[in-house]
């Protein structure tokens, strides 16, 4: 019930929606009180597309990037969480995402020698689409591209952060592998999957992947030009810090 109205609920977590629904709420409401809702939808708008305003806070909310020379070599197992990509219905084939860094800064670290084993942990995380799991996905494509090594594992059941974490544990439990990890996930998502894995009593070291904040530094027009895809990025964060309430009211975390 809780994944159910989860990707319900998400739908609202979106600035441009909400400039939608007081644009449409002006309309059908009492005239007295068109100006104010379309007043409230024009300055959302600008807010929430503001890049300078957006990059300030995603920088405050995201960990730092980290240098691989200072994980402490002592993380046996890599952990990187799904949300990478899904199923390509006209070929099969995965469609990948941007957030997929977390996958390629993964498979760095295991092939550099930073730990001796991956983990893609990754089910079928989408409400209604039938397609395979993402872990299927992965496994397949690992397999015929010569990069799959008998140190990658998948788990191909979860279906959110949560059960990433609940069917991680479950497997080195059961494989008596160390609970001592590096965990890959986008950085705007990282603090969300730390405390759902230190919950399951897992020992972290973080990896973060795939910043929303620019690497680049602020510019003239992020001040001055609205720009769309800030306006997008924002429903991002807005998503994460709903799920992390979400997560509390549940115990998840």
């Amino acid at each position: 019930m809780f994944f159910v109205l989860s990707k319900i609920l998400n739908v609202l977590f979106s600035p441009l929606v909400w400039v939608l629904l007081l644009i449409l709420s002006g309309f059908l409401i009492r005239k007295n009180y068109r100006k104010t809702l379309h007043g409230a939808a024009l300055l959302i708008l600008l807010v929430f597309s503001n890049g300078a305003l957006f990059q300030g806070v995603a920088r405050i909310w995201e960990p730092n990037p980290v240098s691989p020379e200072l994980l402490s070599g002592k993380s046996s197992t890599i952990v990187v969480l799904g949300g990478m990509a899904s199923e390509n219905k006209f070929n099969g084939l995965p469609r990948f995402a941007g957030s997929s860094d977390r996958f390629w800064q993964g498979y760095y670290l295991l092939k550099a020698g930073f730990a001796d084993t991956l983990l893609i942990s990754g089910g079928l995380g989408s409400l209604f689409d039938d397609q395979r799991s993402e872990g299927e996905l992965w496994e397949e494509y690992l397999q015929r591209t010569d990069l799959m090594d008998e140190n990658i594992i998948i788990e191909s059941t979860s279906r959110n952060t949560y059960e990433n974490a609940l069917n991680s544990a479950a497997l080195f439990e059961r494989e008596q592998r160390t609970k001592r990890i590096i965990l890959v996930t986008s950085a705007f998502h990282m603090p969300r999957a730390r405390a759902c894995f230190e919950n399951q009593g897992f020992e972290i070291e973080v990896f973060p992947a795939d910043p929303v904040a620019s690497v680049r530094p602020l510019q003239w027009k992020d001040y001055l030009i609205p720009s769309a895809g800030v306006l997008e990025a924002w429903g991002i964060l807005i998503r994460e810090w709903a799920g992390i309430v979400m997560y509390k009211m549940n115990g998840y975390i």
